[in-house]
């Protein structure tokens, strides 16, 4: 592949440089050129915005061509990642997968492909796993059509249940269905659907055994349109007690757990105290041990319980249960949360803070935005008692804050009567399980009503316990409904996120938590520190067995954030002239730490007075040049350490008189294939973005143009100009790489040569030690001073040589005159 034709391409660069790439890879692999289909694409993959999941399909198929099968299965893996129902994907890995892969694949090929010999292929993986019957069917507002499957000599139904009775007829068997063969049986199907203005259900039956269930949306007037109402402002509190409503399907033990917990939430008899009513729903549960034991909490007068014969779903249980209760505030709770003692109480509180507030959400393990102690994140799901015990404190800190957010989620979100007869039920157009609650929330935003959190309160939360690895596509699926009715509610979460208003309500709850006895490192750095040696030195501690707590600091604030996930995230330091840096140690000694690092090349007096408070032991870390405050701290209590042995020789020669003691970083092996005998490219790995690095690329390149325009030059990671590089003629940029990701990137480019550390030191910095490594020479600025002997063939440039000067080393190195 010539670089050339791609840096010509005038719209490679810009806001659309994205589609550019995409189509420039589309085409190269229909031209066959799948090593250039691979660069276009893998740049894609590393530039914004996010790639979609026909992207990383794009890159699967250019290296299964070039043969890097498992490059290829990673590539799909990711694509299903993206979007589990990705058509591309999915096909490719029912052909190309040799595990259980296929059969995820095929199931989820059953409802989305129309080409039969992929569907008989998906059908015959299927049978290889003991199914016995397939459909998949389309719904419209007049009818619902689609096909079905089999391989038994039992008859076939298909109904439509409405609010009229049911409609049902027996599918006969077409031989000449595309699907048939001489042991399966196909058909197609179409069934007329009535005006309604309620849900329909469709349900296809073989025997008596359940194929498929389908609750349909009515085709009439919506069952949500924004009624008008009385101003929230009116709304009058309830003496009714709220109603828990859990919707159950499977996961018989997490559910028990669930009404466990909400028995032990309950009033002492005789009080009125933490009352309300708890509604189950057996949602057709498989499992037999659930069903019986929801039936004896009935029986036994702790539940009410609606058991339905046909799985509705979660949208279409919740609303049947809406359906049975007039009056009240209602909690949805999912069925794999446990809750804690007073929670329902004091979610009422917060709805009745205000006379507008429609909704409320808990804090909890797992919840989105609504998740501790690290917001939008799956963290670890507590025990009960320690559930128990977080929301305890949580009511103490955050008693009564409400804070406003765009919308509540439904793994426990508290709705008021008033906001319910508002908005009505939950919309019947998303599928299964998620956003629904979402939508609910933004309607009853749009009546008026406000969406609060209480941080007040904190609820466990398993999580996707019901569909698991299906979440992901049901999200996106129901994305696009939502997309279509608050057009700029994606646009709202960033800014929330951004902003973060839960923070402080966070940082509060786990600054009155107790906090791990685990001894611990404190590790400073700032924006000045590389994220990526940040980053290494964090991982590093972690390997060896330490508990890294990472002190970031922004300005005259530091950010206290425990590597391992835990306690603290949210907790901020004040390093502002007049802040009581007293407070602020006895805060740090928290952490039981043994010793503090320093990462930040130049940190302020503040910082450093905050260090000598804590009286421990002080390691300082060689990883630039820029250490002026270094004498700031006693030598016989600072060790300097340093990550290589070039660091070393440059802190002997800089400061022969102190103390440096070597902890040599691992780093990741580069091991490239066999060098080609024609098309080397020089490969350049700048250590991070900047002007400096930027501008010695560019005069290399201009140099390099002129002396020798047939070498590719390839910049693998990112730079401050990626559009103004790549407009030149035979110049590639990958865009952003890891260390552990540089051989597979490198592969496809055939480098020759490579040049890295040109800039200024960035000792320890995984990009450069790895490339370092690389089975080819290596160009780099000589840190040592001599001191290190280079490699045979590589080139060790002087550390004083101004940067035109650099330029001429490389250039007379790649082309001798």
């Amino acid at each position: 592949m010539v670089l050339d034709s791609v840096t010509n391409v005038p719209s490679l660069g810009g806001p659309c440089a994205h589609i550019t790439l995409e189509r420039l890879a589309a085409e190269a692999l229909t031209a066959q050129d799948f090593a250039a289909a691979l660069k276009y694409v893998d740049r894609r993959i590393r530039v914004a915005p996010p790639p979609a999941a026909h992207c990383f399909v794009l890159r699967a198929e250019a290296a299964w061509r070039l043969g890097l099968s498992e490059a290829a299965l990673a590539d799909l893996e990711q694509a299903l990642v993206v979007d589990p129902s990705d058509v591309g994907a999915n096909r490719r890995m029912l052909s190309w997968a040799a595990d259980d892969r296929r059969r995820a694949a095929a199931a989820q090929l059953m409802c989305r492909e129309a080409n039969p010999a992929i569907l008989r292929a998906a059908i015959a993986e299927l049978r290889r796993a003991g199914g016995r019957h397939w459909a998949a069917c389309c719904v419209f507002d007049n009818d619902v059509t689609g096909w079905v499957a089999w391989t038994e000599s039992l008859p076939v139904k298909i109904s439509l249940a409405t609010e009229d009775g049911t409609l049902t007829s027996i599918l006969e068997p077409n031989p000449f269905h595309p699907l048939a063969s001489a042991d399966v049986l196909a058909t197609t199907f179409l069934v007329r659907r009535p005006p309604s203005v309620a849900p329909q259900i469709v349900t296809l039956r073989c025997g008596e055994e359940i194929i498929q269930v389908r609750r349909v949306a009515p085709n009439l007037a919506s069952t949500v349109s924004l009624r008008s109402v009385p101003h929230p402002s009116t709304k009058l509190g309830s003496n009714v007690d709220p109603t828990v409503i859990v919707p159950v399907y499977k996961d018989t033990r997490a559910t028990i757990e669930c009404f466990e917990s909400l028995d032990k939430a309950r009033r002492p008899l005789g009080s009125r105290k933490n009352a309300f009513q708890v509604l189950a729903i057996d949602d057709a549960s498989p499992e037999v041990g659930l069903r019986r034991y929801l039936s004896e909490l009935a029986a036994a007068g702790k539940i009410r319980l609606l058991v339905n014969e046909v799985n509705l779903g979660f949208v279409g249980a919740i609303n049947q249960a809406l359906s049975e209760i007039s009056t009240g505030d209602v909690v949805l709770l999912n069925s794999d949360t446990l809750v804690p003692p007073g929670f329902v109480d004091r979610l009422a509180d917060a709805a009745r803070s205000a006379p507008n507030i429609g909704t409320v959400t808990p804090l909890s393990n797992n919840g989105d935005i609504f998740s501790f102690p690290t917001p939008n994140d799956v963290n670890p799901m507590p025990g009960y008692d320690e559930i128990v015990a977080i929301d305890r404190i949580a009511s103490i800190t955050n008693a009564g804050s409400a804070i406003d957010v765009a919308s509540g989620i439904g793994f426990c979100l508290y709705v008021t009567r008033a906001c319910l007869d508002s908005v009505g039920e939950f919309s019947d157009n998303f599928e299964r399980g998620y956003l629904e609650d979402v939508d609910l929330c933004l309607r009853a935003r749009a009546n008026g009503f406000r969406n609060i959190c209480a941080p007040s309160v904190y609820v466990g939360h398993h999580g996707s316990k019901s569909f698991q690895e299906e979440k992901r596509g049901l999200v996106l699926r129901n994305l696009v409904i939502l997309d279509q009715r608050f057009q700029n509610y994606r646009q709202e979460c960033r800014a929330f996120e951004i902003a973060d208003p839960l923070r402080p309500a966070r940082a509060a709850l786990e600054r009155a938590l107790p906090w791990p006895a685990e001894p611990s490192v404190l590790v400073l750095a700032s924006a000045r520190t590389c994220p990526a040696v940040t980053d290494a030195r964090m991982r590093h501690l972690r390997l060896h067995g330490e508990r890294g707590i990472l002190l970031l600091r922004e300005h005259d604030v530091l950010h206290l954030r425990s590597a391992d996930g835990g306690l603290p995230q949210a907790t901020r330091l004040s390093l502002a002239p007049g802040a009581d840096l007293a407070s602020a140690d006895e805060i740090l000694m928290r952490l039981s730490p043994t010793r503090v690092e320093l990462l930040e090349p130049t940190p302020p007096p503040r910082l450093i007075e905050l260090i000598r408070g804590l009286n421990l032991p002080v390691h300082r870390w060689l990883i630039s040049d820029s250490m002026s405050e270094i004498a700031s701290l006693p030598s016989e209590t600072t060790l300097l350490l340093v990550p290589s042995k070039a660091a070393k020789a440059f802190a002997q020669k800089r400061w022969p008189n102190r103390k440096t003691v070597l902890h040599d970083w691992a780093t990741c092996s580069l091991t490239l294939p066999p060098l080609s005998a024609s098309g080397n490219s020089l490969v350049i790995v700048p250590s991070m973005p900047s002007p400096v690095s930027l501008r010695t690329i560019r005069a290399l390149a201009d140099r390099l143009r002129r002396r020798a325009p047939w070498l590719p030059i390839v910049i693998a990671g990112a730079t401050c100009g990626d559009d103004r590089l790549m407009s030149q003629p035979n110049l590639f940029v990958t865009g952003a790489v890891a260390a552990d990701e540089l051989g597979k990137v490198l592969a496809p480019y055939n480098p020759g040569w490579l040049l890295t550390d040109f800039e200024q030191p960035a000792f320890g910095h995984p990009l450069v030690e790895t490339t370092k490594q690389a089975t080819r020479p290596v160009a780099y600025r000589d840190w040592s001073g001599g001191a290190l002997k280079p490699r045979k063939g590589d080139l060790a440039i002087e550390a004083n040589v101004d940067a035109a000067g650099l330029v001429d080393c490389v250039v007379d190195w790649i082309t001798p005159l």
